[in-house]
């Protein structure tokens, strides 16, 4: 049997292990969870979510747009250290979570380079139902600039 085949598990298995103890050193939050340590309430969402990709963003740790898919350049906006607005107003004019949206973020430096302990969490844009609120964040939990990818889907 062929060494590789016979040991591709390992890597998979290694990463487990290591995002598991990561996750036991405290540095993740519980889905669910709010910051404070409060339970989040259930949510119903009014409208259905699928996958379909409706938008995409490239966004630069100054909050200009590297790069995007139905974005809105003029509206999306670095609103304080690592805290971003990212409008997509050609997507729809309700890209809410309670509509059926989600939205996802990664972590990149959009070249070469590191990036180290640093995550990124979003939620609806209070007052623009648009656009998509980030917030990026150390392992302290203090806001940081960076880079990151969005996307949202239905």
């Amino acid at each position: 049997m062929n060494f590789v085949k016979r040991f591709a598990w390992v890597l998979p298995l290694a990463g487990l292990v290591a995002f598991g103890l990561y996750s036991l050193s405290g540095h993740v939050l519980a889905a669910g969870t709010h910051i404070n340590g409060e339970p989040a309430p259930d949510v119903t969402l009014a409208s259905t979510t699928r996958g379909v990709i409706f938008g995409t963003a490239a966004i630069n740790a100054d909050g200009t747009v590297a790069s995007c898919f139905n974005c809105g350049r003029p509206t999306t906006l670095h609103l304080a250290t690592g805290q971003y607005q990212v409008s997509f107003p050609a997507a729809n004019s309700n890209i809410t979570a309670n509509n059926g949206f989600s939205r996802w973020v990664q972590v990149d430096t959009l070249s070469t380079g590191e990036i180290t302990n640093v995550a990124c969490a979003t939620a609806d844009r209070a007052g623009a139902t648009n656009a998509v609120f980030v917030d990026c964040f150390n392992g302290s939990g203090t806001d940081v600039d960076t880079s990151f990818f969005l996307f949202i889907a239905k």
